[in-house]
């Protein structure tokens, strides 16, 4: 199990939560529970939590480290989001657990890993304030945690609809602010104005109540699960420089940013140098005209196409996946062992799992008699090694080792849910030994992902045999 402590509130919003819950999301498929350990949760903020599958903990502050202290033999990480939370309340933690830390404000920190997805953040940001040496760090907007199922969203650059976002919760009423401001020169053209909010905002009624009597087209949402459906119908978006920002700059979305709260400076102006937003300022401060004059710019611009290429350039989408991939041994390691008779059954589905064999030599399904035929061949085989690889206890694939003439011949097999995070690797580092042996691979020249496998590892090719390319390494 892995505990994350993270907080929603109506002070706060729900920044915290959402970019805790992409993480979240990638280990439960990867078959790891994932517990929430939270202050007084919203009923709304449970089922948040509960529709996307994850448990959760209701405690009091202080009361954090009892419940880790008392499940720590379940807990195998921690994960802190919290900027309440600070160096002197982890240590305790890190003394008992692997912690990873999530900030954005270069804080002091006890932790194995820092993760700071902060625009242009460097490591001299964090020098002398992380007080376990070994800690590393993951910085900048490659680290941008972003939710999957924005993937497949593209805005369709429809700039008549506009969204209005200022967190879940907005507890400054800015968005109120901004659209008083443009009901006095922007009630006549036609625009939409989306506003998605939690159930928990203080300021839902007056927004309502200002929906009704306003010559603007506002449309309100309540509770969405996500934003899809708004990313992909807006062309522009005015709202703060917090987490969900980074989402819309991925799907493609022109920005105005307007700050609201201290720690969103940096986001911004950083943003706006790199051209993914523009930059209006400090709410407190917000020029009406210049407000008025950049958003009238920005729908009549005729490059729309351009501006939008140079946002999404910003943001890849992959920077959970590089996150899971630096913290899974610090859950488990992998370990191999030798192949048994019980392993059978598990071998032959993943030898149909879809695309398995896709670069294989004999792409052929085989059926159960030829896979029994061909294990029972393997283990009593004395030139035949087949290792499986298994992370916290679960087999996750397996490596074979063909020896002939003083070679070893080397290919691997990981599990499709499993794949993309770094385990063939580090499977292979340790079955690679450094005495003088030559190893080889044969692999599809089209499969990108073990010709970089194996280039990493040192391999090189040394010829090819029609469609394959022979690797070879010492």
């Amino acid at each position: 199990m892995i505990v994350i402590i993270c907080d929603a509130t109506q002070k706060i919003g729900y920044g915290h939560l959402k970019r805790c819950l992409v993480l979240a999301f990638l280990y439960r498929k990867l078959g790891v529970l994932v517990t929430f350990l939270m202050r007084d949760a919203a009923p709304v903020v449970k089922h948040l939590l509960k529709g996307h599958g994850m448990k959760s903990v209701v405690s009091d502050h202080g009361d954090y480290r009892s419940y880790l202290f008392e499940n720590k033999s379940l807990i195998q990480m921690v994960i802190i989001d919290h900027y309440e939370i600070d160096a002197d309340f982890e240590k305790p933690i890190f003394e008992i657990f692997p912690v990873v830390v999530v900030d954005d404000l270069c804080r002091a920190h006890w932790c194995d890993l820092l993760v700071d997805q902060t625009v242009s953040r460097k490591k001299g940001d964090y020098e002398k304030k992380l007080y376990n040496p070994s800690s590393q760090t993951l910085l900048g907007i490659q680290y941008a945690l972003i939710d999957p199922v924005y993937k497949p969203i593209q805005t369709r650059g429809d700039k008549k609809n506009i969204l209005v976002s200022f967190g879940a919760t907005d507890p400054g009423q800015a968005a109120l602010k901004v659209l008083n401001i443009l009901e006095q020169s922007m009630n006549k053209k036609g625009l939409v104005f989306h506003l998605p909010l939690s159930s928990l905002s203080p300021c839902l009624d007056a927004l309502e109540n200002y929906r009704v009597k306003s010559s603007l087209e506002i449309r309100l949402y309540r509770d969405l699960p996500d934003l899809s459906s708004l990313y992909e119908r807006c062309g522009i978006a005015i709202g703060a420089p917090g987490t969900s920002l980074l989402e819309r700059i991925y799907c493609g979305l022109l920005n105005l940013t307007v700050v609201v709260a201290e720690n969103q400076r940096e986001v911004s102006q950083n943003i706006s140098q790199l051209g993914g937003a523009v930059c209006l300022g400090e709410i407190q401060t917000l020029d009406p005209s210049l407000l008025t004059r950049t958003l009238i710019r920005m729908i009549d611009s005729q490059v729309f196409g351009e501006l939008q290429k140079k946002t999404m350039a910003l943001v890849d989408g992959e920077g959970a996946v590089r996150i899971i991939k630096q913290t899974l041994a610090l859950i488990s390691v992998e370990t191999l062992r030798p192949a048994n008779k019980d392993d059978l059954e598990i071998v032959f589905n993943w030898q149909h799992e879809p695309g398995a064999r896709k670069y294989s030599r004999n792409t052929n399904l085989p059926t159960k008699k030829e896979h029994q035929a061909w294990f029972e061949t393997v283990l009593s085989s004395n030139t035949i090694k087949l290792h499986i690889i298994e992370w916290c206890r679960t087999p996750i694939g397996y490596i074979r080792l063909d020896q002939s003439r003083g070679k070893e011949e080397i290919s691997i097999l990981i599990v499709r849910k499993f794949q993309g995070y770094g385990f063939a690797k580090r499977s292979l580092l340790q079955v690679l030994q450094p005495a003088k042996r030559e190893y080889t691979a044969v692999v599809h020249r089209e499969n990108n992902a073990s010709v970089g496998l194996f280039e990493s590892l040192g391999f090189h090719c040394n010829g090819t045999t029609g469609e394959y390319g022979v690797y070879s390494t010492f």
